[in-house]
């Protein structure tokens, strides 16, 4: 039987920050928005290299240097989060360049038995694709232990010559009968589906240029993969949730 847990126990959630891609204020505001839409309470796991600073508030992971880094490569660490010798049991990671804009007790309420991610936002003009996008996860690292067991049993660098990014991996390496997508209502692309009125992909442009950002009612959480990120949008709705 699957217990659940009560609201008053702390909820572990992870980031990670590497390299010179993301200010720390990311962080910052991850910690902000976890805390203003969760009824839980939170403890943010931060996986990051060795010489960086993590206040006190937060839990500081040592990342394994493995040599590499930037906007293409940097995504591969996200595969240490398998790692049970950092954390043992249920976790919910974020990307940085996120905005939670409504509850998210929804996502720790689902069944721990899978493993739960953003269905790859290419289902948008691909309806049958399966593939994972791994900005948003919740899983259990023992569970999914032998994930990091594939990866620290052979060089990084084969994985990132064979596959175009971490999720791809992943989606490779678990089972599509252990993997569930988040309710596609309640994730979204920023740039696809709430910019300008969402984007045809049949007709090649935006439903309502100029108007901005809606973020629907039963909209949870914004990604915002690609360009632009939240410090360089104007938007007031963007503006006054990103904080």
């Amino acid at each position: 039987m699957m217990l659940v847990p009560t609201n008053q126990e702390p909820l572990n959630c992870a980031c990670v920050i590497h390299g010179t891609g993301y200010d720390w204020i990311y962080v910052e505001r991850l910690y902000n928005m976890l805390c203003r839409y969760l009824s839980r309470p939170v403890k943010l796991h931060v996986y990051t290299e060795a010489d960086r600073y993590v206040p006190g508030h937060m839990i500081k992971h040592s990342l394994q240097d493995w040599g590499f880094g930037g906007p293409k490569k940097s995504w591969w660490y996200k595969l240490q989060l398998f790692n049970t010798e950092h954390h043992c049991g249920p976790m919910l990671y974020f990307d940085l360049d996120v905005i939670i804009a409504n509850n998210i007790d929804w996502i720790w309420q689902l069944n721990q038995r899978h493993f739960w991610s953003i269905k790859d936002f290419k289902y948008l003009w691909k309806p049958n694709f399966t593939g994972s996008n791994t900005s948003i996860m919740w899983w259990d690292t023992t569970k999914y232990d032998y994930i990091w067991q594939t990866v620290v049993n052979q060089d990084i660098n084969f994985f990132v010559h064979k596959y175009r990014g971490d999720q791809e991996f992943i989606s490779d390496a678990i089972p599509i009968t252990q993997r569930r997508f988040f309710h596609t209502e309640w994730v979204k692309s920023w740039r696809w589906q709430c910019l300008d009125g969402g984007y045809n992909f049949a007709r090649r442009k935006y439903l309502s240029p100029g108007t901005g950002t809606t973020v629907d009612k039963d909209t949870s959480i914004l990604v915002f993969h690609g360009s632009p990120k939240p410090h360089e949008i104007t938007d007031a709705a963007i503006l006054t949730r990103w904080q």
